[in-house]
């Protein structure tokens, strides 16, 4: 049966512009699960719906998707740190009869062990552990989609993989390790095609980017585009600031500054921020030219 109900939760973080829209150009009748429905409504206008939820109360959840009724698949774009509303919303989807999920999963992969060893990815392997558990007992299904590091996002906000700012670039260990990235527009895409094929994609952890760059790379092409500006780097050797950050954590320190180092370690020093195979060609995706990526850091250089 091909799936036309899509119930998406967390519309209205990063993500929720490019999957609806997706969603919607796929054709399939879109609810949104919000907080603030004021919002939502405002920004997502019909003929997609929205219904207020709220996420401390599994009972309220599966009321909600039970009186919308009728849905094949959830989508989860809450914040994946955010576990408790998640599990609620894994076990009222259960509960209502939905049978497919596409789960936050975005981001690295949590399939090697120095992934699973960050503190800040523990929320999202214990989300994935429960929804593998509930599907192995064949209480649902899902497809879960790993995206690599959201490449626009990064590069207009944080400053990573590179700063265009005009602060520095941290450059791991050289800056020459390659690193899977994903533009929020492809994360859409993929969203929306693992929700249509959702019956081949059945129980898979899939694999996407727009493309695999380096820092060195990305560096490149900014003084390219704006030779009369400076793009400084600061060059940092991911082992030895791991060592730094694990003495700091010993004397109490905590944080995302103490944190930073471990990622950067497993994203850069180990490699492990790329992806070996991707699904796109599965998915329907195209993997972006040497000349997209170029346009991409123009658009946020300038």
């Amino acid at each position: 049966m091909p799936t036309t109900k899509v119930v998406v939760a967390g519309p209205n973080g990063t993500l929720g512009p490019t999957v609806i829209n997706h969603l919607v150009k796929q054709g399939f009748e879109v609810t949104l699960l919000s907080r603030n429905i004021e919002k939502a409504a405002q920004q997502y206008p019909p003929p997609i719906k929205v219904a207020e939820v709220d996420y401390a109360s599994t009972e309220y959840l599966t009321k909600t998707l039970c009186e919308a009724g009728g849905f094949d698949s959830l989508v989860i774009l809450i914040n994946r740190r955010e576990l408790d509303p998640q599990i609620k919303l894994i076990d009222a989807a259960i509960a209502a009869g939905v049978p497919h999920i596409v789960p936050s999963s975005f981001g690295i992969s949590t399939e090697s062990p120095e992934v699973r060893a960050l503190p800040p990815i523990k929320a999202k392997i214990e989300m994935e552990r429960y929804l593998v558990e509930k599907a192995d007992e064949g209480r649902v299904s899902y497809t879960a989609i790993n995206t690599g590091l959201f490449f626009d996002w990064g590069l207009e906000g944080p400053g990573i993989p590179v700063n265009l700012k005009g602060g520095p670039t941290l450059r791991a260990d050289g800056g020459a390790v390659a690193l899977s990235v994903s533009t929020l527009d492809l994360i859409g895409q993929a969203v929306a095609q693992a929700v249509r094929k959702r019956e081949e994609a059945r129980n898979r952890f899939l694999y996407v980017h727009s493309a695999a760059v380096t820092q060195n790379q990305l560096l490149q092409y900014a003084r390219e585009i704006a030779p009369e500006r400076e793009f400084p780097v600061e060059e940092v050797d991911t082992e030895k600031a791991v060592a730094d950050a694990e003495e700091k954590m010993r004397q109490g320190a905590t944080g995302p500054r103490v944190a930073a180092p471990a990622m950067m370690r497993v994203s850069f020093g180990l490699g492990l921020g790329l992806f070996k195979k991707v699904d796109n060609a599965f998915l329907g995706l195209e993997v972006m030219t040497e000349e997209e990526v170029k346009a991409t850091v123009a658009k946020y250089v300038r």
